[in-house]
């Protein structure tokens, strides 16, 4: 006999069909290029930032430790679409920026993503998407960056 509520049970069957595919889709053009998704989620944030990001602050924005970061970063310069640029007054201190090629392909990667978004937006309606994205707006903020977790 089951006795888990049935509200789990659901959320552990769509979590699981959901987020794969989801994933598939949205990582399968990010793969071509070697990176992992959460490597291109740290290019874009570097391309997308005003000013030059230090590696402390990406780890700070994705409450993620420096180390974690420093992996990606690794990936990021292995096939040169970020480079590094010490701060003259702390040399240990090192600004990311995207090299050009990080560029075009960041934008390709934008690109393609942005193909699958709006046609998930085609199929459920923009108002259920922004629904969807309000619930994950709510879950970092009640959840993830709660005092309590």
């Amino acid at each position: 006999m089951n006795n888990t509520p049935k509200m789990l049970n659901d959320f552990l069957k769509y979590y699981s069909t959901v987020l794969r595919y989801m994933d598939s889709y949205i990582s399968e053009p990010i793969k071509q290029f070697h990176l992992t998704f959460d490597a291109f989620l740290i290019m874009h944030e570097i391309g997308s930032s005003r000013q030059p990001l230090l590696l402390m602050d990406i780890a700070a924005s994705h409450h993620v430790s420096r180390s974690a970061i420093s992996r990606q970063i690794s990936i990021l310069l292995k096939y040169e679409y970020v480079y590094q640029v010490a701060n003259p007054a702390d040399r240990r201190q090192k600004s990311l920026l995207l090299t050009a090629k990080g560029q075009d392909i960041d934008q390709q990667l934008i690109d393609a993503i942005q193909n699958v978004f709006d046609s998930w937006v085609k199929q459920l309606g923009s108002q259920r998407v922004e629904g969807m994205l309000d619930f994950f707006s709510d879950f970092t903020t009640q959840v993830i960056q709660s005092p309590e977790n």
